[in-house]
């Protein structure tokens, strides 16, 4: 089992690697997720326990933490309305593509609602075995939203910020395009060299220690996501009261690396032929999440409550700590996109699936 651990992360680490020499956006995530998966699918030998996945949401939210300031805490009720209605457009895109699928698909209600559901695989995968529903299917059309929105999420992106945003956002755009990883690297080494180093071994330690003792309590507790809840509230209070500085960018890094292959061992040679028989209803959920993100951002943007990349980052159906992580390497306003992400998930596997109870009669 440790030898299995040990490979899966020698071949992420090769996969982030290898993106970010070919010029990927996010390359640790992206890369390491897709050299994990081929090797999945061909070998069956990628595996990834809970304790990555935990380490992962840890420097996540410690990351996160770092970032807010006191004029973030203050402007964070304003996140209220675009949450709120956040949350409607996702029960309205889970009842409309659910009625799609149990009528034209052949899955049974439960299962077809579930499957729209714009959570983690594994809640609502564990939520599906509770409710009777066809757990392979949740689980594959979980699986294929949350890697399909993880792959188009950096050129969708940059595609509707060129199409949308403003000169400044444009300008913004295509300069992380062109950007390489080394000159970010190359500024972080500038800044360690001139920074006594120890200080900053320090501060990282520091950082670190508290935000994995909010972390581990999050877990405890058992509510979604509370590792990186409570990461991120441990790591901001710290922020705040000894105002530290923000995690170096190589544990960033690795937390990518590790969150990558998480779900690239999710895929398994069952999991690829599940798939090839649910493409379309798989098409049809990416694309109708994808009208949900360029709607919700456009209304946030023209409001100014969110610069429209923040927007469409805050708005993506992928998983909370991975949004988090391409968004800290992308861009964006991060406290205020983790705010929503969280709600969103916190939303999903706590509201949701009550509503799909209630109402999936109605779709027999």
């Amino acid at each position: 089992m440790i030898y299995k651990v040990i490979l899966t992360m020698l071949v992420g680490t090769f996969g982030g690697f290898l993106a970010k020499k070919l010029k990927l956006p996010a390359p640790f995530m992206t890369g390491s997720m897709l050299a994990v998966a081929v090797f999945s699918v061909i070998s069956g030998q990628m595996y990834a326990p809970t304790n990555i996945k935990l380490f992962a949401q840890i420097v996540s939210g410690a990351f996160i933490g770092q970032q807010v300031t006191k004029s973030d805490l203050k402007n964070f009720p304003s996140l209220i309305k675009p949450i709120a209605l956040l949350m409607l457009f996702f029960t309205i895109n889970t009842f409309v593509m659910g009625f799609v699928f149990s009528h034209f698909y052949g899955m049974d209600a439960v299962t077809a609602l579930l499957s729209c559901l714009p959570g983690g695989i594994m809640d609502v995968s564990l939520i599906s075995i509770d409710m009777g529903a066809d757990s392979g299917i949740v689980a594959v059309m979980q699986l294929a939203r949350l890697v399909g929105m993880l792959l188009i999420l950096p050129y969708w992106t940059k595609f509707i910020i060129n199409k949308f945003g403003s000169q400044a956002e444009k300008k913004n755009s295509n300069i992380e395009e062109i950007k390489e990883e080394e000159e970010i690297l190359d500024q972080e080494s500038d800044q360690e060299s001139t920074d006594d180093k120890s200080s900053v071994f320090s501060n990282n330690v520091l950082v670190l220690i508290v935000s994995t003792t909010g972390g581990l309590l999050g877990k405890w507790i058992g509510i979604p996501v509370g590792a990186l809840i409570f990461s991120l509230i441990f790591s901001l209070v710290l922020k705040v009261t000894r105002d530290t500085k923000p995690l170096s960018n190589w544990i960033r890094y690795i937390a990518q690396i590790s969150a990558g292959s998480i779900i690239g061992c999710s895929f398994t040679r069952e999991n690829m032929e599940q798939l090839s028989k649910l493409i379309i209803p798989v098409i049809l959920l990416l694309i109708s999440y994808l009208v949900v993100n360029v709607v919700f951002a456009r209304i946030i943007y023209k409001r100014n409550i969110l610069d429209l990349q923040s927007a469409l980052f805050a708005s993506s159906p992928a998983g909370a700590t991975d949004i988090s992580l391409i968004a800290g390497e992308l861009g964006g306003d991060m406290p205020k996109i983790a705010g929503i992400q969280i709600s969103r998930t916190l939303y999903t596997v706590i509201v949701l699936p009550y509503l799909v109870r209630i109402f999936s009669g109605f779709l027999e």
